[in-house]
């Protein structure tokens, strides 16, 4: 795995170092030629990365790495008597190990850019190339030196990607925090809105249908019912933007208790109250539900006869059943109202997305759809659910 940000600024100053140890390597030995212009070239390759980065495709690293490594390690070897003994078993000259130095940054770039499955072969394949050039050909006392070296830049290019890792993954997380608490604002505004949107519509119907029965009384009442409703709903929305803004605001009215699975039936007297036939039946004790489960209950139908209000209004009477027993709550909302008069997927909106995600994130199953002639919701709930 790598991450998709490489620590470019960090790569181009590797890259420069490398190239300035390869030029000190051809100032403490300028001789043989071949050396000299091999080595120049690595210098120039280096300068070139500095000021211009490539970014490799992943796949390519593990085979541009050794091929970078082997002219290095088969170049001649550095004129000159000057030299050190890193182990006692091997010595070079001091050009030899300017060189090894510069080549730093073809380790670094491999462990960071390359892939991880690719990354068991390719390292021992680059550290094998110098012990490889002294026993075939026995011209490179330094190999040892090489691979302490080349060992000790992957350990500092290891650090590097698994920094980038652990970065990349505390960005993910924090991108999906914000995802999720931007969906759950928006379910709780949805319902908030939708639900008083469509108790005021049901009350302002029946407003018109009394005023042309000529029942002012009944006109009244509903338009009272509907202005209580419509206020109610500016000052929830009020509170949860306060609340948004500064959570610690101590002028902000305190936020009421998150409904429960027994508000279920208020919920249902109200709608009535508005215009809307609704029979309701409950079985098992809904007290004993979890808030959460309960919670999810409560919006389940608070949306679903929103919907009929929005889609059916004037259907037959809609059924609301809610059974709490046997381990899991079963939520069943159905209206025989035309399907025709709401045509929409049952996978579509907004309510019904803020459904599904409230259910699954119990570890529940919501089902949506056409039904005959009207329209079912169906939700299961285990009641040992708790929200992710």
């Amino acid at each position: 795995m790598r991450w998709t940000a490489p620590p470019w600024p960090l790569l181009r100053l590797l890259a420069l170092t490398g190239a300035c140890w390869a030029l000190l390597a051809v100032l403490l030995a300028p001789a043989p030629p071949a050396r000299t212009v091999l080595v120049l070239g690595f210098a120039a390759l280096w300068a070139w990365q500095a000021t211009r980065p490539w970014n490799p495709p992943a796949a390519a690293v593990p085979l541009l790495a050794p091929l970078l490594l082997l002219p290095i390690v088969w170049a001649p070897a550095a004129s000159g008597s000057d030299g050190f003994r890193p182990f006692p078993f091997a010595e070079g000259t001091y050009a030899d190990g300017a060189l090894a130095v510069g080549a730093a940054p073809i380790w670094i770039h491999l462990v960071v850019l390359a892939r991880g499955r690719d990354l068991a072969w390719s390292i021992p394949a680059a550290l094998a190339a110098a012990p490889l050039r002294h026993l075939l050909d026995g011209g490179l006392p330094l190999w040892p030196a090489w691979i302490m070296w080349g060992a000790g830049f992957m350990v500092l290019g290891s650090a590097f990607r698994i920094h980038g890792m652990l970065y990349e993954a505390r960005l993910r997380l924090d991108r999906e925090a914000v995802a999720e608490e931007r969906r759950k604002i928006a379910r709780e505004v949805h319902d908030l809105v939708g639900h008083g949107l469509g108790v005021v519509m049901l009350n302002i119907t029946a407003a018109r249908l009394a005023t042309s029965r000529g029942d002012a009384g009944a006109a009244g009442r509903a338009l009272e019912e509907a202005e209580r409703v419509g206020r109610q709903s500016v000052r929830d929305v009020h509170r949860g933007l306060v609340l948004l803004r500064d959570p610690s605001a101590g002028a902000a009215p305190p936020a009421p208790a998150p409904p429960t699975a027994e508000d279920t039936e208020a919920l249902v007297a109200e709608l009535r109250a508005g215009g809307l036939a609704v029979a309701l039946s409950t079985r098992g004790d809904l007290g004993t539900v979890d808030p959460a489960v309960g919670l999810t209950i409560f919006r389940v139908v608070q949306e679903a006869l929103s919907n009929t209000a929005r889609h059916a209004p004037g259907a037959s009477a809609a059924v609301v059943v809610v059974d709490v027993r046997h381990g899991a709550a079963q939520v069943t909302v159905t209206d025989p109202g035309p399907a025709e008069a709401r045509a929409r997927s049952s996978g579509g909106g907004l309510g019904l997305l803020g459904m599904r995600e409230r259910v699954t994130a119990l570890g529940g199953t919501l089902r949506a759809g056409p039904d005959g002639t009207g329209w079912t919701v169906r939700a299961t709930i285990p009641l040992a659910g708790t929200a992710s």
